[in-house]
């Protein structure tokens, strides 16, 4: 990059704040074509083509919104849509029923006008043709043969070049001859000092130190070839690698931390979607082969594995089928297709380039995909039990489903303790009882004086209570006020399919239907889709209920303390930390309250299972008397809390899918056997037959996702490993040899370099379908290694850098840029994140985006650990083009926008970091204001400043007038101004 001087740079940033982007007409991003296919055309076909459209019979107020001229030209009272702008858009007006009603016989659900909102904010995008509305014809889908995407790879030896000294190796090959065939040239190769920038950069998304770029300048100086490989190898090494290019993949995996995309305040959290970033980031950095990194995404719940380790692996990666967004205000007969909706089209795009769940309504518009196809791809996940658990989701789920409880990875002898029927505990938990005293110890097999069973209870030699319509009651030994008990109980609900509540002890009147009192119980549906949770019920005229978020899997023994504080409340779990309900409950029960073991009164149910030591004290304990407790039994601290993924699994009785006329469930069609997309027969001839694709067979008793796997997967499937290959070269040159890296159908664009893809495609399934290996071929190319420096004669034949004639000038990504703020601090965090910042958050955010926001807490971690709320991002990475996480992304937007600029100026975070990189530069008490100077843009832009620039930034600390300008109160925007210049934010 040519170095402007600093000044000038703080400048332009503060004028581009206020300067707007070209207004011109632009192609349509993949993205809104995307969502105007998928989630605008069926609405619009669904509720508004039958008065509305050009095939009507009396056209309603002589608005046509079957075209895109018809939608801007409005009818009678005007412009239906106004891009941009929902507040001035009639037909949104329309559809709150306040200037017009429509649809004309009731108002359409919340979701629905939130999409058309959505759309009209986003621009109001549309695909659809152009011509007078009234002759708009019916467009057609193209043919398989017609698309080159759908073709098998043609493979073809790199081609013979005129300077054959050039290419490093085959992809110079096939760049160079391009370049050649234009009669062009390749500029020059980048200096070592740029060289060593992108490659961090790019292989682990932060940026080198300035002793690191000396060094390897230094080794680049006795053999660049030799010194540049080494520097890969020990990028692609580092635990770093994983974590940037795994976010890459997050990007398309459409990863989010809780259900978003709803409208309505209401963004209920997946509390434990961190276990598949983490898998994710694991899987990257091991170079799981990309045919089994599918694999394992899509069918790992069906894969053989010898440990319990690796078995909760492969579950956890199937998180990828589970993590996409679930509109909360979606509650009708559609909504379980939704998530079925949500999963072809993650899978077709990820691994195909291709919008199949555009053909969930119609046959798909454009691309050789009939609903049919679609439909046969539904069966397989409508086979599927998707196991989503949003913290709070009796609120969101329709009908309830819930986590995968992990297996147990304790030592054996712990995990006998927790699941054989009886508990067995040490003398140590007896003498931890003793020593805080309780008023009242009931060991069971013996009651005590005014303790009796009500039922039939069973009394083990291990001195626990087995509960099978039974409990106990007693009297409390006094009225005390604040009090606390202490027991461990054993969870055996029934598996059937009816709600259960049932109480694992009350204080107050037993024998009462509604009882004043304190009641602490387990609830849920117990049936295999759902366990339970805990909650504490208050007795009074509110009916006051509590809930904590934590699952207690059947079968599993678990610690519990109860204490009450005048009104507070709180319920310690498996010895954890923390409370698992803390809540102010005002005390109900009266002077005669009475203890209920097990139960509550006649007609609720009792628990079912066991439970064992229960123990009164007449005051409350603290967290870590609770603690001391559960640490005497020899079980591992909140051992529960630990082992719930979000994932798939079979369904016991896999079905075919019928055909969801106009996409809902209202009126249904014919059933579709299960399989893949159809398309790729119709290109079987003679000639083809060896490398075609077969057609995908599902047995009746499997779901039929580890065979879709294995289609995706075979080497003969021409768009799997040409998607995959692409994307990587989108991401390390800057664009795609394919433009539209998640669209391969008639709307995408051709390949650039045809032959160059095939090969790569073809050599990646080669390599044995080795990421990492990619990566190094790519990086170590000479095509990689060009210098970005624009050249005007070589311009004239390769004005847009189509050849590939220079590097292209790559702006960090919002992750990036947050990182490098953090690590040129000083502050970066370098150790992974441990679980997720969403766990911290109440499980259903009642609040809009922009207050929602707010929860965020500051992290000096990577980016990639931060919260993902969908419709709230992080603050310090909204304004730069974040993903929503709302569908697959591969290629994010970049947008020059004023928020950015001002984000840089006014930001708290950037005001904090350059603040605390202001007190490094003073940490060196002997320094000149110079050396400052000079060690301040060597931290941040990897190079000393130009004589100019150091008496530039003298005058600019000077001018607060202070006589020592090391003294200056500007040495922290001093530092926020490199945070700030594009030299910083930009890769050469």
């Amino acid at each position: 990059m040519k170095h402007r001087p600093l000044l000038l740079s703080i400048s332009l940033l503060i004028c581009g704040a206020f300067a707007w982007p070209g207004l011109g007409k632009e192609p349509i991003p993949a993205q809104e074509r995307l969502f105007f296919e998928e989630q605008v055309r069926p609405l619009l076909v669904k509720h508004c083509y039958e008065c509305h459209s050009a095939e009507s019979k009396e056209i309603g107020g002589k608005l046509l919104l079957d075209s895109r001229a018809g939608v801007l030209r409005g009818g009678e009272s005007g412009p239906a849509v106004v891009p941009g702008k929902p507040e001035a858009s009639l037909l949104l007006d329309a559809m709150h029923y306040e200037t017009f009603e429509m649809p004309p016989d009731k108002p359409l659900p919340a979701n629905d006008v939130h999409i058309i909102a959505e759309w009209i904010r986003r621009g109001a995008w549309d695909p659809r043709s152009d011509a007078k509305p009234a002759e708009a014809k019916a467009e057609v889908a193209a043919d398989a043969d017609q698309l080159w995407s759908f073709h098998p790879r043609q493979v073809v030896p790199p081609p013979a070049v005129q300077a054959t000294e050039w290419p490093h190796g085959a992809i110079d090959q096939f760049v160079l001859h391009r370049i050649e065939q234009q009669g062009a040239r390749p500029t020059a190769d980048a200096d070592l000092r740029t060289l060593a920038k992108r490659l961090y950069y790019g292989l682990i998304g932060l940026p080198p130190t300035i002793e690191q770029v000396d060094a390897f300048v230094a080794a680049g100086s006795k053999d660049r070839r030799a010194a540049t490989a080494e520097l890969v190898d020990q990028l692609l090494a580092s635990p770093q690698f994983g974590e940037h290019w795994g976010r890459h993949w997050l990007d398309v995996a459409r990863y989010g931390e809780s259900n978003g995309n709803d409208g309505l305040s209401r963004n209920a959290t997946f509390p434990h979607a961190w276990r598949y970033r983490d898998y994710v980031i694991d899987a990257v950095n091991r170079d799981v082969p990309f045919d089994r990194f599918l694999t394992e995404q899509l069918a790992g719940d069906l894969l053989p594995a010898d440990t319990a380790a690796e078995r909760n692996r492969l579950f956890v990666a199937t998180g990828f089928l589970a993590i996409g967004a679930k509109p909360a205000a979606a509650m009708n007969t559609d909504f379980a297709m939704d998530i079925v909706d949500d999963q072809i089209n993650a899978v077709s795009t990820a691994f195909m380039g291709l919008s199949v769940a555009c053909a969930r309504c119609h046959d798909h518009k454009h691309d050789p995909i009939p609903t049919r196809d679609y439909y046969a791809l539904a069966g397989i996940f409508q086979s599927s039990e998707t196991l989503y658990g949003a913290a709070g989701n009796e609120k969101l789920t329709a009908p309830p489903t819930d986590l995968h409880v992990l297996s147990s990875q304790l030592p054996n002898e712990s995990v006998a303790a927790q699941q054989r029927a009886e508990l067995t505990l040490p003398d140590a938990y007896a003498a931890a009882i003793a020593e805080l005293q309780p008023a009242l110890h009931v060991p069971l097999d013996q009651l005590p004086e005014n303790w009796e069973p009500v039922g039939k209870p069973s009394f083990s030699a291990e001195k626990f209570l087995e509960l099978q319509e039974s409990y106990l009651k007693g009297t409390s030994p006094d009225a005390a006020a604040d009090y606390s008990v202490s027991f461990w109980f054993k969870n055996d609900m029934p598996n059937n399919d009816r709600p259960i509540t049932a109480y694992l002890f009350t204080r107050g009147q037993p024998d009462v239907k509604e009882i004043p009192g304190d009641h602490l119980g387990i609830g849920g549906k117990h049936d295999a889709k759902r366990t339970g949770r805990l909650f504490v019920f208050n007795g009074n005229q509110k009916k006051t209920t509590v809930g904590g978020n934590t699952v207690i899997p059947p079968g599993t023994w678990n610690h519990v303390v109860f204490t009450r504080t005048g009104n507070r409340v709180r319920v310690y779990l498996n010895g954890a930390e923390r409370p698992e309900i803390d809540a102010d409950l005002e005390p109900t029960y009266g002077d005669e309250a009475r203890f209920t073991l097990g139960g509550r009164s006649e007609g609720f149910a009792p628990l079912t299972g066991a439970i064992a030591h229960f123990s009164w004290y007449a005051r409350p304990l603290d967290a870590a008397e609770a603690q001391r407790l559960h640490d005497a039994s020899g079980q591992p601290r909140g051992a529960q809390q630990l082992g719930l993924a979000m994932g798939v699994r079979e369904k016991k009785q896999p079905s075919d899918c019928k055909i969801h006329i106009n996409g809902t469930g209202a009126k249904l069609g014919a059933v579709v056997p299960r399989s893949a997309l159809t398309a790729y027969q119709t290109l079987i001839n003679e000639d083809q037959a060896a490398a075609a694709l077969p057609e995908l067979k599902v047995a009746q008793t499997a779901s039929g996702r580890l065979e879709l796997a294995a289609w995706l997967t075979d080497p003969r499937h021409p768009q799997t490993a040409r998607v995959t290959v692409n994307r990587v070269w989108l991401k390390l040159m800057g664009e795609g040899l394919v433009a539209t890296p998640d669209d391969f159908g008639v709307y995408g664009a051709q390949p650039t370099h045809p032959e160059l893809l095939d090969w790569l495609a073809e050599d990646f399934i080669r390599q044995g379908w080795s990421v990492k290996q990619l990566i190094r071929m790519i990086v170590l190319s000479r095509t990689y290694q060009l210098s970005s420096d624009y050249d005007q004669q070589i311009a004239q034949y390769d004005p847009a850098n189509a050849l590939y004639t220079r590097f292209r000038q790559q702006r960090l990504s919002a992750e990036q840029l947050r990182d490098s703020i953090l690590q040129v601090s000083g502050a970066l965090d370098l150790t992974p994140g441990a679980g997720s910042p969403i766990q911290e958050i109440d499980a259903l955010i009642n609040k809009p985006p922009h207050e929602a926001a707010t929860l965020h807490q500051p992290s000096d971690h990577r980016s990639v650990y931060l919260c993902y709320m969908r419709n709230a991002p992080p603050p310090e990475l909204a304004p730069f083009d974040l993903p929503d996480g709302l569908k697959t992304i591969s290629k994010r937007n970049q947008t020059v926008l004023p928020a950015q600029s001002l984000f840089l100026l006014n930001s708290p975070f950037v005001l904090e970091q350059a603040e605390r990189f202001a007190q490094q530069l003073h940490s060196d008490e002997n320094g000149t204001t110079e050396e400052k100077i000079a060690r301040a843009f060597r931290q941040a832009l990897l190079r000393d400043p130009t004589a100019q620039e150091t008496a530039a930034a003298l005058q600019f600390l000077s001018a607060d007038q202070s006589a020592d300008p090391q003294a200056s109160t500007r040495w922290s925007p001093f530092c926020q101004a490199l945070f700030a210049a594009n030299e910083f934010r930009y890769v050469d």
